[in-house]
């Protein structure tokens, strides 16, 4: 599956871009990142994206990081300086858009991309703290989006045998990896306007090219995807997820990959 077309990209704040085409170098990752956001309807999730949901959505993310359960409406009230109205009326938006998730009551948050505070097979090690990624991709991304080296912990989709993955230069570069065969499946499925009970439930690690091959002749023999090296997700996932919490930056927006 190949995508074609101009890459999509979105002011998310002054001088910052969504996403950040220059940290994708390989082709294939390149493809996957263009399926992920074209599963993802993108004209519905960030058309008319506006600074207080920005501000909203990053205090959402950062709570996510720093507690020991969902930020709530008056927590992101202080972190934001916006009234509790206010705030509860950019969340509607956000959850609408798909990029916060909520409980079934439509008060908990359960988690804004990458993190959740569900329990996951991907967990994060972000300073002293333990964080739950929604998927392998998220799981790699979270490190440059915090501008922090992070510990992952995941396991195998076809055999449950543990992965670990380091990150270096601010999580912009792997360092271990092991198993050294390691791959990524990033599957493309977007249901339910949720992307993190379908796209996120198809982004998987694997053990070995033979397990993500035998998983998907047992469980998805004919859905569309990517089989990405470590590298590769990783590309991806900062490609995604690194823009989401830098500040504004007095410079014009950072052009597509390739784009003079």
């Amino acid at each position: 599956m190949k995508t074609e077309g101009a890459p999509f990209t979105v002011a998310l704040r002054s001088g910052m871009a969504f996403p950040t085409w220059t940290a994708v170098t390989s082709p294939n990752a390149r493809n996957a990142l263009m399926a992920i956001l074209s599963a993802l309807g993108l004209a519905h999730r960030w058309g008319g994206y506006g600074e207080e949901e920005d501000r909203v959505r990053r205090a959402v993310i950062e709570g996510l990081a720093a507690l020991d359960h969902g930020p709530d409406g008056a927590w992101i009230a202080a972190q934001t300086g916006l009234e509790q109205d206010c705030v509860a009326a950019l969340l509607d938006r956000l959850v609408a858009r798909d990029l916060v998730v909520r409980a079934g009551d439509c008060h908990t948050i359960l988690g804004a991309y990458p993190l959740t505070i569900r329990a996951t097979e991907h967990r994060v090690k972000l300073g002293g703290r333990i964080v739950q990624a929604m998927c392998a991709v998220d799981a790699l991304g979270a490190g440059a989006m915090f501008r922090a080296d992070v510990a992952i912990e995941s396991r195998c989709r076809a055999c449950g045998i543990p992965i670990r993955i380091d990150t270096s230069s601010e999580g912009t570069a792997l360092g271990r990896v092991e198993p050294r065969s390691t791959i990524v499946w990033s599957g493309i499925r977007y249901e339910g306007d949720c992307a993190a009970t379908s796209l996120c439930t198809v982004i998987a690690f694997f053990c070995s090219q033979a397990h993500l091959e035998a998983w998907r002749q047992a469980n998805h023999p004919d859905a569309e995807g990517y089989s990405l090296t470590p590298d590769e997700a990783l590309e991806v996932g900062r490609a995604l997820f690194a823009p989401f919490l830098r500040p504004a930056e007095p410079t014009g927006l950072e052009r597509p990959h390739g784009e003079s």
